[in-house]
């Protein structure tokens, strides 16, 4: 049986617990995909994904923030972005050592930025670990005590070395009063 993918150490914390109407309340979420995506992105695969023709890696993501109460809402737009990673055959001398007679690398474009990794955990770190700030005014909330939650998933599509996924996962709530 095929190592599963999940999403681990989902965590949303609140600027402050009482606000008011008028003040914004900053929420910080951070999570990571974990699993078997994971553990099969490294270079090898990139090398063997490389030489299939397969030199892209998108991975969709989408954040949702509500209440929890008799009715959900959204507090606050879903959130989609994507990160991808993109193989490629690099001459950069201070990459670690290749496969016999290879060099392939990853490109990993995070916010529409390309960033060029040091080393196959940083890209990993790059790719599958995020950390999002979110900006709302407490009259978005609305008066009164509220526990909020972050809803998220991640997505992909097949590939030589994995099957097409969505995994989901959940934040414990966080308690904000707005008076």
């Amino acid at each position: 049986m095929l190592e599963q993918s999940y999403i681990s150490d989902v965590k949303l914390v609140a600027s402050a617990s009482r606000i008011r109407l008028n003040e914004p309340l900053t929420l910080d979420l951070q999570f990571k995909v974990d699993g078997h995506i994971r553990e099969v992105l490294n270079q090898e695969t990139w090398t063997s994904s490389y030489d299939k023709h397969d030199t892209v890696f998108l991975i969709k993501y989408l954040i949702k923030i509500q209440t929890i109460s008799m009715k959900k809402r959204d507090v606050v737009e879903p959130i989609k972005f994507v990160r991808k990673a993109s193989f490629y055959w690099s001459r950069n001398p201070k990459l670690p050592p290749p496969p016999p007679n290879k060099k392939i690398w990853a490109m990993i474009v995070m916010d529409d930025i390309p960033n060029l990794p040091d080393s196959v955990e940083d890209a990993k770190m790059l790719l599958f670990d995020v950390k999002r700030s979110l900006e709302l005014m407490g009259s978005r909330i609305g008066k009164g005590k509220h526990k909020l939650v972050a809803y998220v998933s991640a997505s992909w599509g097949k590939h030589p070395y994995t099957e097409s996924t969505e995994i989901e996962a959940e934040s414990d709530e966080v308690e904000v009063e707005c008076v």
